[in-house]
This record gives C-alpha cells, structure tokens and sequence, in this order.
C-alpha cells in the first residue's frame, strides 16, 4: 500500500537545553540518519522530527523521557518556527553527533 502523502513528522516539546541535548544525543545513538528540524518559541523548544513509519516506535522511545510528544503536527510547527527562532534544520545529524563525540 502506498500513501498519498508523505509521512508527517513528530514534533517533541522540550522545556529546557538540557533535556533536548539528552533527546538529540539519543535520536543520533538509535536513528542517526533521522532528519529533525529545531526551533525556538516562547521559551520551549520544538524538534520536528521526520522519521519513516519504521523509525517511529524508536524516535518515540529515544525522546520519550526528556520531552512531551506533540504528535504529527507539521502546521503547529510551522507556526512555531514562522514566529520563533529557527536553530537548525538537521538538529540530530548537527548537536547529536557534537555531543556524540563529545563523549567519547
């Protein structure tokens, strides 16, 4: 079965840097090729995710503990990044993979 329309991403709710450095440096160690959008708005910030239906249970479980999970809500992300700050268009491949290093 094929969709008509691409897959919509998720969009995670972060209410400080520390916990979305947790999730980013999560999503790179579990789905390091996943595509992720960041803003910032209204003193939170907003990862968008854009994950396969394959990839979601694991984007899920990554972010999970650090954010609020919005859902598939591309246009509410939208509206947050119009009026926010953008900070990145490929937050996990970008700040995932410095933390990542950092580590090591």
């Amino acid at each position: 079965m094929r969709l008509r329309s691409p897959v919509q991403p998720l969009v995670f709710c972060f209410l400080g840097a520390t916990p979305l450095c947790a999730a980013v440096a999560a999503l790179y160690g579990s789905v390091p090729g996943v595509g992720a959008s960041l803003c910032l708005y209204g003193g939170r910030y907003y990862l968008a995710v854009r994950a396969s239906l394959g990839q979601r249970p694991q984007v899920r479980r990554a972010a999970a503990p650090f954010a609020r999970e919005l859902g598939p809500c591309p246009v509410l992300y939208a509206y947050f990044e119009e009026h926010g700050l953008r900070l990145s268009g490929d937050a996990v491949g970008e700040l995932g993979g410095a933390l990542h290093h950092r580590r090591k």
